[in-house]
């Protein structure tokens, strides 16, 4: 990959579903070095807005200390986030595809088969962010537990311009599925980030630990 590499720990990873009823399916996966990542997605780390969310009366210095301090946590683009807005939508695996200075803009699936599954339309979102209220961080996926964080409350929104503002989706091939290549988008939980994947309109995580550059 032309822009990170990924290792992945364990060849043999297992996959749940990414909903309240989780269900077992092993998977073998691979990366294969160089290909032509574009062909799958279109993506680059390049300039942008990053929303910067921490805790009040916080300061924020950068991100590396906004992570090993706990006093909040980033949303970039192409990842996804446990989100919900003040009209009571609730979003758990859609994309954010763009923050603006007082918006932000997320898909309301994965992707296209996700929306078909749902018999919805795939489309794009925009909230302002005043109406952001809660984000959540799954703690056990198998109970889906979740912490919820009270963004209104507790914390307030900056927006900082950033040279890598986004958080570009891996891409993994499955050679348990005749080696078809998945786009697999970054998901904040509180553990770090886990890897998405949709197959046949079902969204799943996998399992392992995975670093990337």
């Amino acid at each position: 990959m032309k822009n990170y590499k990924i290792i992945l720990f364990l060849l043999m990873m297992s996959a749940r579903i990414f909903s309240q009823n989780a269900v077992n399916d092993t998977l073998k996966t691979n990366i294969e070095e160089p290909f032509d990542y574009k062909k799958y997605y279109d993506c680059d780390f390049g300039e942008g807005n990053v929303l910067i969310i921490i805790k009040k009366g916080k300061e924020f210095t950068d991100l590396k200390d906004l992570r090993k301090s706990g006093k909040g946590f980033a949303i970039k683009m192409e990842a996804i986030y446990s989100m919900e807005f003040a009209d009571g939508q609730r979003y758990e695996s859609s994309v954010v595809k763009n923050i603006t200075q007082d918006s932000i803009s997320i898909t309301n699936f994965f992707n296209e088969n996700a929306a078909k599954l749902a018999g919805k339309p795939f489309k794009l979102i925009t909230y302002p962010l005043s109406s952001l209220q809660y984000v959540r961080f799954i703690n056990d996926r198998m109970l889906s537990l979740y912490e919820k964080k009270n963004i209104r409350k507790k914390f307030d929104l900056m927006i900082k311009k950033m040279d890598h503002a986004k958080m570009c989706p891996a891409v993994i091939r499955f050679r348990d599925r005749d080696n078809e290549m998945k786009v697999c988008h970054f998901y904040l939980t509180s553990q770090g980030y886990d890897l998405l994947y949709e197959n046949n309109g079902r969204v799943y995580y996998l399992e392992g630990k995975v670093d990337w550059k």
